[in-house]
């Protein structure tokens, strides 16, 4: 089992450096399964955990019937690791993680959410907002942007409490395959958010901007988090070896 671990780790860090210095550039298509078996002298089963581990950081894009490759964004971000999960985070600080629901409506996209979502003009979008609480305590206000065509079917009742990923993959049929994050200081200065975080006027807060991809690199959702760092620390590990 050991064995099995450090060809794991070492194939994943041979592949993870050859795409860090173009060897694989972005866009290009990986070796099939087959021929890194064949390069590495290991089972089909370890090339298939590796590519798995690197798509879960989306350093790599996984195509059914089309092959593997290099995300097309792999130059425009940090990877530290896999999806982000509001609800995970909370558990793993040992906190009771709750949704709570704000909203849900139709509107016409902005320019802004045009030009992130590769809309066209006039396209209408649904308008997610919802409350994370740790212990009952509120700490991120969180406002998704979904396109209103990635919708299957009419539904009387959307469950807003699903995390985001279970939410695409029931009323959209769409799978996140990779998110790419914008972190940045911000205030408590607007009574929306004073009001549902119950934090003072002027505190210290944190914004996610975050972009959440397909395997065909199509934009999902686009969503804008603002994070209260008193009540849940967050903290990230990145892995080199």
């Amino acid at each position: 089992m050991d064995q099995i671990k450090s060809s794991i780790e070492q194939i994943e860090g041979t592949l993870r450096e050859r795409i860090q210095r173009r060897a694989y550039g972005p866009g290009e298509r990986l070796p099939t399964e087959l021929a890194l078996t064949a390069e590495f002298g290991v089972s089909r089963a370890t090339i298939r955990t590796v590519l798995t581990r690197l798509a879960s950081e989306g350093l790599i894009i996984r195509r059914q019937g089309a092959g593997t490759y290099v995300n097309q964004r792999v130059g425009e971000v940090n990877t530290l690791g896999g999806l982000l999960d509001y609800g995970r985070l909370i558990t793993e600080s040992g906190y009771q993680p709750t949704i709570q629901p704000i909203s849900m409506v139709q509107r016409e996209a902005t320019e802004e959410e045009v030009e992130l979502l590769n809309l066209e003009p006039g396209e209408a979008v649904m308008v997610l907002i919802r409350l994370f609480l740790a212990d009952e305590r509120p700490f991120i206000l969180a406002t998704n942007v979904i396109p209103q065509a990635l919708f299957t079917g009419e539904e009387d009742f959307y469950d807003g409490r699903l995390p985001l990923h279970a939410f695409l993959q029931q009323y959209c049929q769409q799978t996140i395959a990779y998110a790419i994050y914008e972190i940045s200081p911000t205030l408590a200065n607007d009574d929306k958010t004073i009001h549902l975080l119950a934090c003072p006027p002027g505190q210290q807060l944190l914004q996610f901007a975050t972009t959440f991809y397909n395997q065909e690199d199509r934009p999902l959702v686009w969503g804008q988090s603002t994070y209260d760092d008193s009540v849940v620390k967050l903290r990230f590990m990145q892995r080199w070896v």
